[in-house]
């Protein structure tokens, strides 16, 4: 499903067993999961991929993020709320559409539409808060590509097949993507 992580120096990631950590992702997890009550979110803590995955299932729509990203010490509250927004907006940012799979919004779709709406649903009513959110967890999110791209890892594998949605970005331009999505809407 996913490439074997790249070697992370040690110490990257938080521990596993870290109850505070895992406490404050589980209250962003439920934000998320009030605010989108037909989709079932998780992360899978033992598994150290550096990702997170938007699925269907024939009347369930899910969300998951994997373990070595929510672990990872780059990757705050912001950036979990961020990156779960992104992985929400694959069910809900419509076109243009996975190349692949053609139910789900592109990568920069999903992007957008995270920083755009999502990360503003799950703070509903409080829009300053949605785009700290959107900002901090932007900033994170390129500190932390930037990080991986400097470890050697072949982070970056754009989509040239659709002219319209480059499937992924790279870490600025993906910044770029989720800071135009912030503008007036977050």
């Amino acid at each position: 499903m996913f490439d074997d992580p790249p070697r992370l120096k040690r110490g990257a990631l938080r521990p596993l067993n870290d109850r505070q950590w895992r406490g404050d992702v589980a209250a962003v997890l439920d934000r998320f999961q009030r605010a989108f009550p037909e989709i079932e979110y998780d992360v899978a803590w033992n598994v150290r991929a550096l990702n997170g995955v938007a699925w269907r299932e024939p009347g369930q729509r899910h969300v998951r993020l994997y373990g070595g990203l929510v672990r990872h010490r780059l990757i705050g509250l912001e950036a979990c709320a961020l990156l779960l927004a992104h992985e929400t907006g694959h069910h809900y940012g419509g076109p243009p559409r996975d190349s692949v799979y053609e139910w789900m919004s592109c990568e920069c779709q999903a992007d957008f539409w995270a920083a755009r709406h999502g990360v503003r649903m799950a703070w509903v009513g409080n829009d300053a808060e949605a785009r700290h959110q959107v900002t901090l967890g932007a900033r994170q999110i390129l500190a932390f590509e930037r990080s991986m791209i400097d470890s050697g890892a072949d982070w970056v594998r754009p989509n040239t097949s659709d002219a319209d949605c480059l499937d992924h970005a790279s870490p600025d331009d993906r910044y770029r993507i989720f800071m135009s999505g912030a503008g007036d809407g977050a």
